[in-house]
């Protein structure tokens, strides 16, 4: 963003107007509320006449956060201030994919894509760099039949070639930190990766203090375990460039979520929520409204806060017109599970309903389906109902057909840790307990492999702290603490861990 942002807020504003809502949100009723200097700072200049200048900063400031319907709608701005802005359908192309959020686009979002990548075809990029970065995008929408992996792995090759082609452009080094991020390797492998891409994020914020990937990318790239104190500082700090932005006020909660920091993760995910809701423009409801939501329960559980969880939970049903993403299907199945699975009240986590939110189109979010499974099948099998167990795994079974079938390998292995964790407490019921221990290391080990995505503040409930509660129950104390202490090194400060740990070591 330039400094010129008072000149700039009414013809930005005048352009949005005329071209409409766009999604859940016209820019010019959003502009209304949210000044454009609270956005950070960019200086990308494009071969296109001032207004659509004015629009693409806008754009580009919330690409970097995230905000990618209200990105469109600043793009859609541009491009119809400057009708031959070829940048302007960079911008919409760009805001359709989401490199981090787990699913891919929505078959909507891939055709919108697709069709600014055909309206460039008229156009003339201005310069080489823009031709560059416009290579870049092509390359996800390039080809057929190809998965949303491998389109990534296209993107993130051009990526790296249009950073190394201008090593002094801070948006170049952004998004190839982005795409090196989206390609890291998940677990603990991923560490090399990430280090690699914090220390390019923590650069660029130091060159340019105001750029949003500096804060933003650089939150991802050490939202690890072994990282996580690395991004403490640049958390706490995010919302001194976007106080009002919901993606950046949810942002720092991933670290503090690492680092077992429940009040300032409760605390950033209530002003992120208020922040989505404040901005409603229309009947439907942003997912990092209930992305938000998710993890503010997830705090206040391990905080051991159980009504303001519930409370929270009343205030998302209150609100059930939500965004048809994966976002909105993760945090709405799993949110209201964890009550009852971190309360140990198994018999209410069986009782779940398997019917959710009809405003998702759950079709095409097995991984999120299988997460309520998952907590039916467990509560069942540890409130002694193994025919509802059983189910329940049945149903796991079919869904993780579905995401092989789709290439979703990082929540097909999740899944076999599901139906591990489930059949062990079911061998354990059964009789076997030497079966139902070695069940359990195998899914927590294929779990802790993994890792967490960054759509959820930890797994519905760990399989590494459930072989700590079937140690225990076995009369293995040592085990068990080893276990708990396992769990507390990938998520510290979790409550069920903390107390089976005294537990253990009581003995």
């Amino acid at each position: 963003m330039t400094n010129m942002t008072t000149r700039i807020l009414a013809p930005v504003a005048a352009i949005c107007l005329a071209a409409g809502p766009v999604g859940a949100h016209s820019l010019d009723a959003m502009l209304s509320e949210l000044d454009p200097a609270t956005l950070g700072d960019v200086n990308f200049p494009i071969s296109c006449n001032d207004e659509a200048q004015s629009a693409f900063d806008i754009g580009l400031l919330l690409l970097h956060h995230m905000m990618y319907r209200q990105a469109d709608g600043a793009f859609q701005a541009a491009a119809q201030a400057d009708p031959d802005c070829a940048m302007a359908q960079w911008g919409i192309a760009m805001t359709k994919f989401h490199p981090l959020w787990p699913g891919g686009p929505t078959p909507a979002e891939t055709a919108a894509g697709q069709a600014a990548v055909q309206r460039l075809q008229g156009l003339e990029p201005g310069t080489a760099r823009e031709q560059a970065y416009i290579d870049a995008m092509s390359a996800f929408y390039a080809g057929e039949d190809l998965t949303f992996r491998e389109r990534l792995a296209a993107w993130a090759v051009k990526q790296r070639t249009l950073d190394d082609a201008y090593p002094d452009d801070p948006d170049a080094a952004a998004f190839d930190a982005l795409a090196q991020l989206t390609m890291a390797p998940r677990g603990p492998d991923a560490v090399p990766e990430l280090m690699d891409a914090g220390a390019r994020m923590d650069a660029l914020r130091a060159a340019a203090p105001r750029h949003p990937a500096g804060y933003h990318y650089a939150i991802h790239a050490y939202d690890h375990p072994a990282l996580a104190g690395k991004g403490l500082e640049v958390s706490r700090a995010y919302d001194r460039i976007a106080p009002e932005v919901p993606h950046a006020l949810h942002m720092p909660s991933h670290i503090f979520t690492r680092l077992g920091l429940w009040q300032e993760s409760a605390e950033w995910n209530a002003r992120s929520a208020a922040a989505v809701l404040d901005q409603l423009h229309d009947d439907v409801i942003a997912d990092h409204y209930p992305h938000a939501i998710d993890y503010a329960v997830y705090a206040h559980l391990q905080a051991g806060d159980v009504r303001k969880a519930e409370a929270l939970l009343a205030d998302l049903a209150r609100h059930p017109n939500l965004e048809d993403t994966f976002g909105s299907a993760y945090a709405t199945a799993a949110a209201p599970a964890r009550v009852p699975l971190e309360t140990e009240n198994w018999a209410a986590a069986a009782a779940l309903t398997s019917e959710m939110n009809p405003s998702i189109t759950w079709g095409r979010y097995p991984q999120a389906v299988a997460m309520r499974w998952f907590a039916k099948g467990l509560g069942a099998a540890r409130s002694g109902n193994p025919d509802g167990a059983r189910a329940a795994v049945a149903e796991l079974n079919g869904l993780r057909a579905v995401m092989a079938e789709r290439g979703m390998g990082y929540w097909v292995t999740l899944s076999d840790g599901q139906i591990g964790s489930i059949s062990a407490w079911l061998a354990f019921m059964e009789g076997n307990p030497e079966q139902a221990v070695a069940q359990l290391r195998d899914a927590a080990d294929k779990e802790d492999a993994m890792g967490k995505a960054p759509v959820t503040p930890g797994h519905v409930l760990p399989a590494r702290e459930l072989l700590g509660d079937l140690l225990l129950v076995l009369g293995d104390p040592v085990g068990a603490a080893e276990a708990y202490e396992a769990s507390l090194s990938q998520s510290p400060n979790r409550a069920r861990s903390l107390a089976g740990l005294e537990q253990a070591t009581a003995r």
